[in-house]
């Protein structure tokens, strides 16, 4: 199994304490979840163990189960998502320039008489 870094580990491990709380604030027992989720009693508790091998469609399930899913969905939505506000304020230019105007077309000396007519 990969080996991830503690603070994955840690955020994983939250998220598992969550769906239990969740879980158990709603009087659902873990089969009960498990038959919303339409999953198997195993699943809900490596959610709950926080077990980094659960698939993100897994997890999604859960919130969807739990009433939750909303919360899911604006993880890092750009309104939520302070760090990449905060760049793009960095990055911003400090000036813009006005787009080119285009150049008229030039018109031969020929032609001139058919396009200017009086």
């Amino acid at each position: 199994m990969k080996k991830y870094s503690r603070s994955i580990s840690r955020a994983i491990a939250r998220i598992g304490d969550d769906v239990r709380t969740a879980r158990i604030r709603r009087r659902l027992s873990q089969k009960d979840l498990a038959m919303n989720m339409g999953v198997s009693i195993g699943t809900v508790q490596r959610i709950e163990a926080g077990d980094a091998g659960v698939s993100l469609g897994n997890i999604a399930m859960a919130f969807l189960a739990l009433n939750c899913l909303p919360k899911l969905e604006q993880v890092l939505a750009p309104s939520a998502d302070e760090i990449g506000a905060t760049m793009d304020l960095v990055l911003m230019p400090q000036r813009v320039r006005s787009a080119k105007r285009p150049k008229l077309a030039e018109v031969s000396p020929n032609k001139a008489s058919e396009v200017i007519s009086f």
